[in-house]
Order: structure tokens, then sequence, then C-alpha cells
């Protein structure tokens, strides 16, 4: 899927941190229905390192729902910004299996300080906090804006869910 780019330095930014994660990892993917389990494996020794990535289509608001994102990229070397691009191609490549528009909404909950840490900082989404929740927790909203990154080395698993 390939659109009109939105300004020069996010796509060369989030182009290169997307390169630079296909070139150390995989992403695969299972769909069910309306939910997709993504999986990050090291291309080196075929490791996996991550199996907590789920997104929801969100039928009602048109837009998705992240249910778990812990792609434990900060275990590996020389991984600064790789969530950043890790997320933002699984954004990508689910609003286009699910035929989402450009600016649909993304929503997600997650402890305040991972909004402070992470989230806050992805300007592509514009998060922002819907309503805080009990223990320091808080429900987040944005949208997605498209790229023209390609998807296609995401390539559908095979397995069973988890």
């Amino acid at each position: 899927m390939h659109i009109a780019v939105p300004g020069p330095g996010i796509l060369s930014f989030m182009g290169t941190q997307v390169k630079r994660l296909m070139s150390r990892f995989s992403l695969s993917y299972l769909r069910e229905d309306t939910c997709v389990e993504y999986f990050l494996h090291d291309m080196d020794n075929r490791a996996m390192v991550s199996l907590n990535l789920i997104l929801s289509h969100d039928r009602f608001a048109k837009g998705l729902y992240v249910s778990k994102f812990y792609p434990q990229l900060y275990q590996t070397q020389n991984s600064r910004f790789l969530s950043a691009a890790c997320f933002y191609l699984m954004i990508h490549h689910s609003a286009g299996m699910f035929g989402l528009a450009d600016h649909c909404r993304v929503s997600l909950e997650t402890d305040a300080h991972v909004f402070d840490d992470f989230y806050s900082r992805l300007p592509e989404f514009h998060f922002k906090i819907a309503h805080p929740r009990p223990c320091r927790r808080v429900c987040l909203y944005g949208s997605y804006q498209s790229l023209p990154i390609d998807t296609t080395p995401i390539q559908e698993n095979q397995k069973l869910f988890l």
C-alpha cells in the first residue's frame, strides 16, 4: 500500500527505522476475524522476541484497538526507536488488512508512565489521554497516519492462535 507522503521528516525517520527493524527481525501474523496477533523473531537465530502483540479491528469506532504491545525489543542491542517502528508497522499492516481509512482512530490502555515515555513521543499518532483509569493507567486515543511503508515482508503465520 503506497500513499502520498505527509512530510519528508516523518517518512525519512519512520522509513529508516522500519528498514532497520526489518533487516534484523521478521514479523508474522495470525488473523482470527477482527483480531490479529503478531510475532516478532530475530532473523539471526530465529528466536522469538515477542508474542504479546495483539490488535483488534474496532468496528464500532471504525479504527484499531491495541490489546497488547510488549515487543521486548529493549532487550536487544541497538534497539533505539525499533519499538516505535514495530508499532507503526503493525498499525499500518492492520489498517490495510481491515480496509481502514487514513487517520482512523487508534486506541489502547496503558500505564501513565508508558504513555509519557513512549506513546506521547509518537508524532504519527497524536495520542491523547481520553481518561485516567485506576492504578495509574490511562486510556489513549489517537489517529493512524498512513505513510508509504511496504508491509509485504509481513507474512501470515500458519500456526494456530496460542
